[in-house]
Order: C-alpha cells, then structure tokens, then sequence
C-alpha cells in the first residue's frame, strides 16, 4: 500500500480528474491542495483510497509549498508519492513505487519531466528539509532541492514505474516570464553563497504572485 499520495491543483480540474482516475492500487492517505482559491472543485475518492482530505487554502501555495503541507500533515509516513496534477499513472506503476520505494532516499519513477513526480522518503526530509518555499510558486525549486541533496550525500534512486506527463498545468501562464526570472536569480544566488538552507519568504510570496 501506498502511505501517502499527494498533489497540488490550480485550475486544469479535468486533469486532476483525470489523475484520480488512474489511481488503481491501494492507497492509505491521499491529500489534495486545491491552490485555485475557489472551491468549486468537488474531487471524486477512488475506490482504491482508504482517505482522501482535500485541503483549500485561501490564496495558492504554490507548487513547493502545497508539497510541503501534504508532508507536514501526514509526519508519520514512511515515505510520499508526490506528483503534478498532469501526471498519470500507468497500469502497474503505483504498485512498483509501494515495492521498490526506499524511505532512505529519493526516487525517481520514470517520468518526464525528471521532477514531475517523486517519492520521497523520510530519511531525505531528516537530512536536508523540504522544498525551499522562496521558490514560489515553481521553477528552480527542484534544482535547488536536487543541490541540497547532492551537497548532504544523499540517496538518490531511479523507480522503473512509468508515469505520463503532459506539462500543460503552467505552460503559457502570463505570469512564468517574471516567475522564472526571479527564481533563477534566487536560485543563482544560493549556489554563489553555497546556501544550502530552506525557508518561505513573503517578500518571494508577493513579488512572484500568481492570483
């Protein structure tokens, strides 16, 4: 079984539709954050989820930060599946993370996007933290995440289970232009200071705002 799934959406609610639709193995806690501020969205459980919580927060998290919520409420797990709302799992993938998931380490299904999907393991959290929110809402967040482990010698691992990605949740948004710059140059300005630190900033959260 699964422990925890978890994903963020904002706007494609068919997408997300349709991610739940894929869910095909037995899942203990699934934990959806609505980042769309409207609450319109009514989520079906799957059959295969034992729990399902949908959180709505008031204004977006982003990306990074809603992955972080859906590890800082369900601590006790061994390890997260954590994937973009575009994603969808393959007929047998979800069953290859639960047998092949080591809670040491990071895991990588295969998925393109590299960082469209990842399982997360309990041992990386206790090494290096969780995804630095001043990479609001996305966009060098991964990069940084990726150094941080590298820097801590952690384990990293490839999982042969096949997700599908359409990467079309935040292409074209009229704000990724201003977004990508300001979290490359944050991102820039760690490696040059060897920061390998984590945090959440509202001056990040403003400048880089997406509602």
């Amino acid at each position: 079984m699964i422990p925890v799934l978890g994903f963020a959406t904002v706007r494609r609610f068919d997408l997300a539709d349709r991610l739940l639709e894929s869910i095909n193995y037995p899942v203990e806690e699934l934990v959806i954050i609505d980042n769309s501020g409207l609450g319109s969205w009514e989520p079906v459980k799957p059959p295969k989820v034992k729990r399902m919580t949908v959180m709505r927060p008031p204004y977006g998290l982003g990306l990074v930060g809603a992955w972080n919520l859906i590890v800082k409420s369900t601590p006790y797990a061994p390890y997260w599946v954590l994937v973009n709302d575009d994603c969808v799992f393959d007929s047998d993938a979800l069953q290859v993370i639960a047998e092949q998931a080591n809670p040491e380490g990071l895991g990588h299904p295969q998925v393109s996007p590299r960082w469209a999907a990842i399982v997360l393991g309990e041992g990386i959290v206790d090494q290096v933290g969780l995804y630095d929110e001043r990479f609001y809402p996305l966009y060098f967040d991964d990069n940084d995440f990726e150094r941080r482990i590298e820097a801590a010698h952690g384990l990293v691992y490839d999982i042969p289970a096949v997700i599908h990605h359409d990467n079309s949740a935040s292409i074209n948004h009229t704000h990724n232009d201003r977004t990508y710059k300001n979290n490359h140059s944050l991102f820039f300005n760690k490696v040059v200071d060897n920061d390998n630190s984590w945090s959440w900033s509202l001056e990040s959260r403003r400048r880089n705002r997406w509602d």
